[in-house]
């Protein structure tokens, strides 16, 4: 979830939660604030009535009207002396529209001219009061949505417009990358965290770019400082090879030196292909048909281990392109096969199933599964160690998975079976 989109639903919340009780206490007091007025109007009316009964005793006689009716009856000392003034809601007959209608009564006690004492009711017509809250809750549910809309989308305008800087600065690091060619960050604001936060981003990333050109440059000069004296180391055993003087025995150790000079020769460039791979130097991506790849890497890895007599089928379901580099394309492949060919004993069968999604490679065995949390790590090498074989193959399969975010499985039905997903 976004910061914006986060922000924003809290605020929602907290929002409905403001307005549904502002929204409750204006609908309550709205209410009350009309029952006032009409007990107000109904006391102004009691004493209108009381006044006008006071001077004229004619008055007395109950009286209607369309929107109001009293009455007046005689009562006794006792009652008038306890009786308690009262309000209340009820309803009234209209002969008129032959319906009842809602009422607020009075009800209360006063002293005459005569000396006696009388109750006077009076009743007022009032709205009906089902209508009258329906019409008010609609009202202010109307204002309650149009009020919270309108908040959400100007806090959600302000938001964006006040992390704009924080965007900027995020597109620009999601397209930065260790050692390439990157444009210069442009991200003006007169807010003081974001000006410090682009301050503090610029200074890592030159500390980082310089630790990443250290490094990259003790890596080639340490490869290419081993590489030499491999070399030289390789080229006089070749001499002393040719000697003639040479026993039989003394063949036998220089061979098993030159191979294991060899192997070291072949740990240093894998090392370094995976140092590169992990530091990032591999730029240019394009699409990528892996086909033609598999096929012709099948074709040269015939030739080179055509003393063992292997059946490679391959099966093709689709045409599976890719976005990556196209150096990491063919040793991704390259690799694959040669674990393939390596692993698969004399006579022994290999499937490459090529889909539009991915890439299956199937090779018969004379051993068991392998060991899947520690296939993919460096110099893991099954039980029956090949000569051939760093322990680093895999590795760097693995490293370009990780790069373009892949993913590649292992599974073992007496088969060795590793499958390439894009």
């Amino acid at each position: 979830m976004k910061l914006i989109h986060h922000t924003i639903s809290k605020l929602s919340i907290v929002m409905i939660v403001i307005l549904t009780f502002w929204a409750g206490f204006f609908f309550f007091s709205i209410l009350d604030e009309i029952l006032d007025e009409t007990d107000d109007s109904l006391e102004n009316y009691k004493h209108l009535i009381i006044q006008q009964v006071l001077r004229d005793t004619a008055a007395i006689h109950n009286n209607s009207d369309l929107m109001s009716q009293y009455f007046i009856k005689e009562i006794s000392e006792t009652q008038a002396i306890h009786y308690e003034e009262r309000y209340f809601d009820s309803t009234r007959f209209y002969e008129i529209e032959y319906e009842f209608d809602p009422v607020r009564v009075l009800k209360t006690a006063f002293q005459g001219q005569d000396k006696k004492f009388y109750e006077l009711t009076i009743m007022i017509s009032t709205l009906e009061q089902g209508d009258m809250i329906i019409a008010i809750l609609w009202s202010i549910v109307i204002l309650y949505v149009t009020l919270l809309i309108c908040i959400l989308v100007v806090s959600e305008f302000v938001f964006r417009k006040s992390l704009s800087p924080l965007y900027k600065l995020l597109d620009w690091l999601n397209n930065f990358t260790l050692g390439g060619k990157n444009s210069p960050l442009k991200n003006p604001t007169k807010i003081k965290e974001f000006q410090k936060l682009n301050d503090t981003i610029l200074k890592m990333t030159r500390r980082n770019e310089e630790m990443y050109s250290q490094q990259k440059q003790f890596i080639e000069n340490a490869s290419h400082e081993l590489q030499t004296p491999l070399a030289i180391c390789q080229n006089k055993l070749e001499l002393l090879a040719e000697r003639p003087d040479c026993t039989e025995g003394q063949l036998e150790e220089l061979e098993d030196i030159h191979r294991n000079i060899g192997r070291i020769v072949k740990l240093n460039k894998s090392l370094l292909l995976l140092s590169r791979i992990e530091n990032g130097q591999f730029h240019e991506i394009k699409e990528i048909t892996l086909n033609p790849i598999i096929k012709e890497l099948t074709e040269d890895f015939q030739e080179i281990y055509e003393h063992k007599k292997l059946h490679i089928e391959i099966k093709e379901d689709a045409i599976c392109n890719v976005r990556m580099n196209e150096s990491l394309a063919n040793i991704l492949i390259t690799n694959l096969l040669k674990n393939a060919m390596i692993h698969t004993p004399n006579e022994g069968n290999i499937i490459v199933h090529i889909q539009s999604s991915g890439v299956t490679f199937a090779n018969s065995t004379e051993g068991d599964s392998l060991d899947q949390s520690r296939l993919f790590t460096r110099f893991y090498q099954a039980d029956n160690k090949k000569k051939e074989s760093t322990g680093l193959g895999l590795a760097i399969v693995q490293s370009i998975i990780n790069l373009y975010h892949f993913q590649i499985s292992y599974f073992f039905d007496g088969k060795h079976h590793f499958d390439l997903r894009f």
